[in-house]
C-alpha cells in the first residue's frame, strides 16, 4: 500500500527563549492508506500535538506533512480550512459540538460549510447507526456524554474523509459507550477503508489497532506492527 500521510522531521515549539517548550521533536512518520494506527504515550508526551499537525489544525515550527504527496502546510489558512473539511475527519476528546445546533445540524455542519448538499438517505442511515434515532433535534446539552461523542464521531465520518484522526475518543466514556464508539470507528476503517489514527490511553483500544506508535518527550520511542 502507498502512504496516504507522510510527516518528516516535524518539530513544534511553543514560546521562545528560556520558556520555550518543545512539544514535538523531529518526528518522522509514514501512514499507509487504510491503516489503523494507535498513538500512545503519557500526558504531555506530544500525542495531541502530532495529531493536530497531521490534521492541518496547527502549523509546525519546522518539518513537513504530505497527504497524497501534497504539502499540507504549503496551503493558506483558508485552503487549510477547506482541507480539514474535505480530507480529514477530526474527533475531539471533549466532543467540540456546537451547543446551539441540534444533532442533525452538528452532523451536517462540515458538509454545509463546504457548500454541498447532504444525502438525506445517508444521514438517516448514519443517525440509526449512531443509535440516535428520535434525538435528531435535541441539543448537545440534552444528550449523555456517550451520545455526544457518537455525534462527534458521526460528524467526522459523514463527510467520507480519507483519514480520520481521533483524540482520546473514548477518554470520557464508560465501557459500554467506549465499545460503541470504537465499533463505529473500526467499521469506517474496515468497511470504508478509511485510514484511522487514534490517540488513546486505553490499552484495550490500542489492542484493536494493527500498528502502535509510542511517543515520549516529543519523540517516537516505539513503532510496532501487529499481524
Amino acid at each position: 500500500m502507498q502512504p496516504i500521510l507522510v510527516a518528516e522531521h516535524l518539530t513544534k515549539v511553543y514560546g521562545t527563549g528560556e520558556t520555550a517548550i518543545r512539544a514535538l521533536d523531529d518526528v518522522s512518520l509514514s501512514i499507509e492508506a487504510g491503516e489503523f494506527l494507535a498513538i500512545v504515550g503519557s500526558s504531555g508526551s506530544g500525542k495531541s500535538t502530532l495529531l493536530h499537525l497531521l490534521g492541518g489544525v496547527d502549523r509546525p515550527t519546522s518539518g513537513t506533512v504530505r497527504m497524497n504527496g501534497e504539502d499540507v502546510y504549503a496551503r493558506s489558512d483558508e485552503q487549510l480550512a477547506v482541507f480539514r473539511r474535505r480530507e480529514v475527519g477530526l474527533v475531539y476528546q471533549f466532543y467540540n459540538l456546537i451547543p446551539v445546533l441540534d444533532v442533525t445540524e452538528n452532523l451536517t455542519l462540515p458538509i454545509l460549510l463546504d457548500g454541498r448538499s447532504v444525502s438525506e438517505a445517508r444521514l438517516r442511515s448514519f443517525i440509526a447507526q449512531l443509535g440516535l434515532t428520535g434525538r435528531e433535534h435535541q441539543l448537545p446539552n440534552q444528550l449523555s456524554g456517550g451520545q455526544q461523542q457518537r455525534v462527534a464521531v458521526g460528524r467526522a465520518l459523514l463527510n467520507s474523509p480519507a483519514i480520520v484522526l481521533a483524540d482520546e475518543p473514548t477518554g470520557n466514556l464508560d465501557t459500554k459507550n467506549s465499545a460503541k464508539v470504537m465499533a463505529l470507528l473500526r467499521a469506517s476503517n474496515h468497511d470504508l477503508h478509511q485510514t484511522l489514527v487514534v490517540i488513546t490511553h486505553d490499552e484495550d483500544v490500542a489492542a484493536l489497532a494493527r500498528r502502535v506508535v509510542a511517543i515520549e518527550d516529543g519523540r517516537i520511542v516505539r513503532d510496532e506492527r501487529r499481524s
